[in-house]
């Protein structure tokens, strides 16, 4: 019998990698990939119909409806690119416009970012941020569909920007350029669920959403990782403190949003049109769950745990809090044995901020429970270099 770490080797693969010229119309961009996974795209109807049941409305009528109001998204760029997919792939342009609409729902995700030494032996003194993330789904048909995308601006030009992504998804849900990385997580309530005012403009606006009348989260982060059609490669990218002033009064559902420059990580605890910040030069993470109701458990109010419970995300939450509590616990246990070996150490050498290797991040990453059964990949990257430093794709579920 095959032990467990036997079985999550055979799991795991590489994750193909496309280059999608931005110069080219859009509605061209993606015919060879789609053309590779032309078998396996079709399988997203199928997907289509497991979340219509499991939201307990009615098959039929759902999908007569959704043929009528599903015919783009908010960006003509992005509509475009979606129309070409639909055409090469046979897949009915709703159920693409849906993928994109709702895929950031139900994602289980771990990320952060810690610093690393990037030296070689006996000069560790350089560090960077490097972002670490994995992405959790139970929809497993989807992990046949992970893929890298490079982004350039001309034929055989060079690389502006990288993401993983699943075939057929245009939005961003995890990437990197020269200068700032960017994760999405799932956050299962938004602020003031109690407020029947507030909870009709969230969900006004997720309607609105679906209908192609505002950008999905995964479009505005698009945004901030590549430039404009209007620009012509002459424009402006957003640094890390850029997104911190602009993203927070951006409408969107609620998620949480991890960006990396390097230098800093930052978290947000997005809300519709409001976030909570939090920035950190060593170690910060974010799962599935407020941080704040980590240090302060009374915040969380009985509407929404009562929210969680009927919408089936306490256990969810639950494992989020596994989650956090694992790789937070990685931190402190190698924090506490830096200070014991500062203790040791020349005045140089004492100043040396906190970090850890490349190697044990890669081992916290791969650890359970932050990778589980539900990991479809899990990454590293280092903003620095705008590349990605590990990476990798499981096409079975793994065990503990």
């Amino acid at each position: 019998m095959a032990t467990s770490v036997e079985a999550r080797q055979c799991a795991v693969e590489a994750v193909p990698v496309y280059t999608i010229d931005l110069s080219r119309p859009p509605a061209l961009r993606y015919t060879e990939l789609v053309h590779d996974f032309r078998h396996k795209i079709p399988r997203l109807t199928d997907l289509f119909e497991e979340v219509i049941v499991g939201f307990g409305l009615p098959l039929k009528a759902t999908r007569r409806l959704a043929k009528l109001a599903l015919r783009r998204v908010h960006s003509k760029e992005q509509t475009e690119e979606i129309r070409g997919i639909s055409e090469a792939s046979g897949v009915d342009m709703y159920l693409l416009v849906c993928l994109n609409t709702l895929l950031d729902l139900f994602m289980g995700c771990t990320s952060g970012g810690a610093r690393v030494k990037m030296g070689r032996a006996g000069n560790n003194k350089q560090t960077r941020m490097l972002h670490f993330r994995t992405l959790d789904w139970a929809m497993d048909p989807l992990r046949e569909v992970v893929v890298q995308l490079n982004f350039v601006k001309e034929p055989h030009g060079n690389i502006i920007a990288r993401s993983i992504t699943y075939v057929g998804f245009v939005g961003t849900l995890t990437a990197i350029r020269p200068g700032l990385s960017m994760s999405l997580n799932f956050r299962p309530y938004h602020n003031n669920s109690y407020s029947r005012t507030s909870n009709f403009q969230f969900h006004y606006h997720r309607m609105l959403v679906l209908l192609g009348r505002r950008p999905s989260i995964s479009s505005t982060l698009r945004s901030f990782l590549l430039p404009s059609p209007s620009s012509h490669g002459n424009g402006h990218m957003d640094t890390l403190a850029a997104v911190q002033r602009r993203l927070p009064s951006l409408p969107s559902t609620a998620a949480y949003l991890i960006f990396n420059d390097g230098q800093q990580t930052m978290v947000m605890e997005k809300d519709r049109v409001t976030a909570h910040t939090s920035i950190s030069s060593s170690f910060i993470a974010i799962t599935n769950h407020d941080a704040s109701s980590d240090s302060n458990p009374a915040s969380t109010t009985d509407s929404d745990a009562a929210k969680l419970a009927v919408t089936g995300m306490n256990e969810m939450v639950e494992e989020s809090r596994d989650r956090m509590q694992c790789i937070e616990s990685k931190w402190k246990k190698a924090e506490a044995a830096f200070k014991r070996r500062r203790k040791n150490v020349n005045q140089d050498d004492a100043d040396m901020p906190m970090s850890v290797t490349a190697a044990q991040l890669v081992k916290w990453v791969e650890a359970w429970p932050i990778t589980n059964e539900c990991t479809h990949y899990a990454t590293i990257m280092d903003p620095s270099a705008g590349d990605f430093v590990y990476i990798t794709r499981y096409l079975e579920p793994v065990s503990e």
